[in-house]
């Protein structure tokens, strides 16, 4: 959230849509001030960036807001996407009693940094075995995810 003076002075937020070309360059493609965020409303920002020449888009990573992924889909049929891990965690870690939060932590990064796609779905069924007793939502949530989650593991590093 940023403070903006207007007629009072307010925070609103300011959403970044943000671009990475195939060298790992950085780019702000698009911004807007205020507003509500929906799926309808990214879908009319989606379609202005393929307007203004972004055509061609391999991969979207997203927060997972209701609809925003097909919205993404409809402009952009052939690109794949991601969930956005690290605030999967963080949601995960808030549903965790505290004095287990480390551990739990430190097993899911075992999953979403293993080197490879193989690796990533064992230690997930390591992190399935150890903590679905203890926290069945939690772990049925990454079960639900964990394509959308590993995605970026399908492309070269």
């Amino acid at each position: 959230y940023v403070k903006l003076r207007r007629k009072t002075v307010e925070k609103e937020v300011i959403y970044v849509v943000l671009g990475v070309n195939e060298e790992g360059y950085r780019e702000i493609l698009d911004f807007f001030v205020g507003g509500q965020e929906s799926a309808y409303v990214w879908q009319e920002i989606l379609q202005h960036l393929y307007q203004r020449g972004v055509k061609e888009v391999l991969l979207g990573v997203f927060d997972g807001l209701p609809g925003l992924e097909e919205a993404f889909k409809a402009v952009y049929p052939k690109a794949d996407v991601q969930r956005y891990v690290v605030h999967k965690v963080r949601n995960t870690l808030s549903r965790v009693r505290k004095k287990d939060q480390f551990e739990v932590a430190e097993d899911l990064k075992l999953i979403y940094r293993a080197p490879n796609k193989e690796m990533a779905l064992q230690m997930f069924q390591q992190f399935e075995s150890k903590w679905s007793s203890k926290y069945p939502r939690e772990v049925q949530s990454w079960a639900n995810e964990l394509d959308v989650l590993l995605t970026f593991m399908d492309d070269p590093s």
